[in-house]
């Protein structure tokens, strides 16, 4: 998977400036999901994306014939945090069917996807991104210590990343991860020149 990247950024940076001609909003979910499979089809890499809204957990798309090549497109915020520095902050599946931590826990460790394809961007939105790209065993919560938060709203998990689950929110995961552990992050600026 890494090694389309390079080949892929000035597909994605044509494609993602070509939709801010007409969008202010950011580009999100599966409109990202779209312009991803598309960009992999300029290179004649064939993906699985279907235009049907799935919401399964984990992948998005694969691709074709490549073993190990599930990809999960996420939004991403950036935000810088007390304890880690700069960081990107996504949300991950929900887990309100599975009832203790220890299941959720395994839940969202089970593998469901290999990669994560972010295009993250800042909380006052300025039409750029870094598209952010790493294997999904990173973010593994498995690695994190977890406590129930006092007010019992919520578990936290702490470690070499961030991680916590909302309980009023379907028990939806939500990572925080350092960007000094992600190796492949690119640029893209799509205001006018």
């Amino acid at each position: 998977m890494i090694e389309y990247i390079q080949d892929l950024l000035p597909i994605l940076e044509r494609r993602i400036k070509k939709y801010h001609v007409d969008f202010s909003l950011p580009l999100i979910a599966e409109s990202w999901e779209e312009v991803l499979h598309r960009s992999f089809g300029e290179l004649n890499i064939n993906t699985t994306w279907t235009p049907s809204r799935s919401h399964a957990v984990g992948e998005d798309m694969r691709i074709e014939g490549i073993d190990n090549s599930r990809i999960s497109c996420k939004s991403g915020q950036l935000m810088n945090n007390r304890t880690h520095g700069s960081c990107v902050k996504f949300n991950g599946g929900r887990s309100s069917s599975r009832v203790t931590l220890e299941d959720k826990l395994n839940h969202f460790c089970a593998s469901h996807d290999d990669y994560y394809f972010l295009l993250a961007k800042n909380k006052k939105f300025d039409k750029t991104y870094k598209l952010i790209v790493f294997e999904s065993p990173r973010c593994c919560v498995n690695q994190l210590t977890w406590i129930e938060h006092s007010r019992g709203k919520q578990w936290v998990g702490n470690g070499p990343f961030e991680a916590n689950i909302s309980k009023s929110m379907s028990s939806q995961l939500w990572t925080t991860l350092p960007l000094t552990l992600i190796e492949h992050i690119y640029e893209i600026d799509c205001r006018e020149d």
